[in-house]
């Protein structure tokens, strides 16, 4: 027989829902996994406390929860019910029903009874039930939920601690379910019924608050509040933490194998272009823009339904590779970016949203008519912008306007002073491409007599609120100059691979302190997931370095290492965009993602990676911490199956695969 396990975070809410209607029956269904015949139970979903037939209420709320779980990568594997007599644990008809339905799911799907009478004794109060055939007969084995049984709790103090929590602290008057969701009334919780905002985490983090510097926290304790932020994180053993995971009602202890680490932040991407993404990557960068990027922006300008559905699966890509915030070029058109931005919030993302300011183009049929209506459009889109989040609680106001002139090739001199003007005036960031590609860099020179980042700075476009792409053909004064103004550098290395004939200086912007992250840029970089642009980012400046030695130059190394890659995709974009996101501390959004590197219960690697030493013990596997060697395997290996889990300003998004 399988054995199971059940987390504290399932125990405390059959716990609660149990204590909160004492005098009904009350039901839901339980969470979990199974992993070499081992059967975590890791959450449950409270579903009724008045309608507990097998009624229309009870078919919606399975489905709900069957979705919910789906999205988690888990499955419903059991059932659990009190009974509205104290004395009475038998299994309802109901229970029976919708136990043979979830074992249909999942054969060794179990069921729970609340025993009432012993609910404050301390015991776990917990009958298990197992079908024979048709038949769910109470567990005839050793005594459930003690030492060697196949039920067990994460904790043996967890009855004693749910007692304390009720009594002490009333948080099972707090507690929801979906008859509450049904009846909606006034008092009722106001997060989700099923789950919400992430519990109090107790396990290992890892961040880079500073760049070189890795850290890997092992037994942290990581508290949000309602609004998304951190107000605790902290060692285990410390006393306030002690306290804290005393009270918790609801603490999700991480698995052995998994960590959290902060969600990637793209400072780079066009929006219009993921329609072709894959494609076209042979031509130069001018002709490509004609040929491909001009085409895709107008198309969608012209189709708003097309627009709607492509922005809302760049969305989902996002979400599911771990990118939480990002950075994102639009199309000319008002109301393709106002899509693109409503797409943003519905989703969950923090994104930046830039309508294209282009009163000059080589593609006749795609600018703005003149610089006039240019400036009026980038002023009345801002407007707009923010008009969509106006009316929400200021942490749930994840999208905001920035300007865009697209790069100094389609954008008049009137029309960069222009934007400037406006940046200052509305205090808004700016984005745009700087020193790219040859050919662009040669035309700017000829048409306009200067270099790009002089056209900027004579406009006001280079200040501490702007984020340049590429500048690939920047040197060490440029740097210098960027660092004195404050602006930072999306760095992408993939679509320089492409489409510049030179690699950016990453490390000389590093050492003369430009602030710098990382940008996928699609569709000129061909990978949305900012992984490979971590791993491309050090590729190149490894060649970088090898070609300075074949050279005989000396000097200090050109090259960077993974755990710097990772903090300029994480802590470096986020300060690019002047956000305290990108690491974990108190008074900083949770913005995160789950990582799972290996099975807690057999070692078996998750996705590509393997972990052959872990394989030849489980016991070994199940008390084996996060090591850095570790970190750097998924670094090298990882994708987007390890990504399980991602929150932004703590709030969970819906991170399944899309197929």
């Amino acid at each position: 027989m399988s054995q199971y396990s059940l987390s504290a975070q399932a125990y405390f809410k059959i716990f609660f829902h149990a204590a909160k209607h004492p005098q009904s029956s009350v039901n839901g269904v339980l969470l979990g996994k199974e992993e070499s015949g081992k059967i975590s139970i890791v959450d449950a979903v409270p579903l009724l406390h008045h309608w507990t037939s097998l009624s229309p209420m009870m078919e919606i709320g399975l489905d709900l929860a069957g979705r919910h779980a789906e999205s988690l990568g888990l499955n419903l594997v059991g059932y659990y019910q009190a009974c509205e007599r104290i004395d009475d644990t038998a299994l309802a008809p109901v229970g029976e029903r919708v136990a043979g339905k979830l074992k249909d799911g999942f054969k060794n799907a179990v069921a729970l009874v609340i025993d009432g009478e012993n609910l404050a004794s301390g015991e776990a109060a917990l009958v298990p039930y197992v079908s024979q055939g048709t038949i769910w007969r109470p567990y005839s084995g050793e005594t459930a939920f003690t030492a060697g049984s196949t039920f067990q709790l994460a904790s043996p103090d967890l009855p004693q601690r749910a007692i304390v929590l009720v009594r002490e602290q009333a948080l099972h008057q707090k507690f929801g379910d979906f008859d509450d969701h049904l009846e909606d009334k006034p008092g009722n919780p106001k997060a989700p019924w099923y789950h919400g905002q992430l519990p109090d985490a107790f396990g290992t983090f890892v961040h880079s608050e500073h760049l070189g510097r890795l850290g890997i926290l092992l037994d942290y304790l990581l508290v949000t509040d309602s609004s998304g932020v951190i107000t605790h994180f902290a060692p285990g053993q410390s006393s306030e933490s002690h306290t804290i995971l005393q009270k918790s009602p609801d603490c999700v202890f991480l698995p052995n194998g998994t960590f959290i680490v902060p969600s990637f932040v793209d400072l780079h991407l066009h929006a219009a272009q993921f329609l072709y993404q894959g494609n076209g990557l042979h031509l130069p960068l001018m002709e490509w823009l004609n040929e491909y990027a001009f085409k895709a922006e107008e198309r969608l300008d012209s189709d708003p339904a097309l627009a709607r559905t492509v922005y809302t699966r760049l969305a989902r890509r996002l979400i599911h590779s771990g990118t939480g915030t990002v950075l994102l070029f639009g199309t000319i058109k008002e109301e393709t970016n106002l899509i693109l931005a409503e797409v943003m919030q519905a989703a969950g993302l923090r994104a930046f949203v830039g309508k294209l300011s282009m009163d000059i183009s080589s593609r006749p049929s795609y600018k703005e008519s003149s610089t006039e209506t240019s400036l009026k459009a980038a002023h009345l889109f801002v407007e707009k912008c923010r008009d969509l989040t106006c009316n929400l609680p200021i942490h749930e106001r994840l999208v905001e306007p920035v300007l865009t002139p697209r790069f100094v090739p389609t954008c008049s001199d009137e029309l960069l002073v222009g934007l400037g003007q406006l940046s200052a005036t509305e205090d808004l960031r700016i984005q745009s491409h700087l020193a790219e590609a040859l050919d662009q860099v040669e035309w700017v020179r000829k048409e306009r007599g200067v270099e790009d980042i002089e056209a900027f700075d004579r406009s006001g476009l280079l200040t501490p609120r702007t984020i340049q792409a590429h500048c690939t053909f920047l040197e060490v004064p440029a740097f210098k100059h960027i660092h004195s103004r404050g602006t930072a550098i999306a760095h992408c290395p993939l679509s320089n691979s492409y489409f510049s004939a030179e690699p950016f200086h990453l490390r000389e912007a590093l050492d003369e302190g430009v602030k710098v992250g990382l940008g996928t840029d699609i569709a000129g970089g061909y990978s949305l997931d900012l992984m490979s642009s971590m791993r491309q980012a050090v590729s190149v400046s490894r060649m970088r370095q090898g070609s300075k030695q074949i050279a005989g130059k000396e000097g200090k190394s050109l090259a960077i290492d993974w755990k710097e890659s990772l903090y300029l995709a994480t802590r470096g974009g986020a300060t690019a965009l002047r956000l305290t996101t990108g690491v974990f501390g108190v008074g900083v959004p949770f913005d995160a993602q789950q990582i799972r590197l290996f099975d807690e219960f057999n070692g078996h690697g998750i996705g590509a990676l393997d972990f052959f030493d872990l394989e030849e013990s489980g016991t070994v596997a199940a008390s084996s911490p996060v090591t850095i060697e570790m970190v750097e395997k998924w670094w090298c290996l990882g994708d987007t199956r390890n990504q399980s889990r991602m929150w932004v300003q703590g709030a969970e998004l819906d991170a399944s695969p899309l197929n």
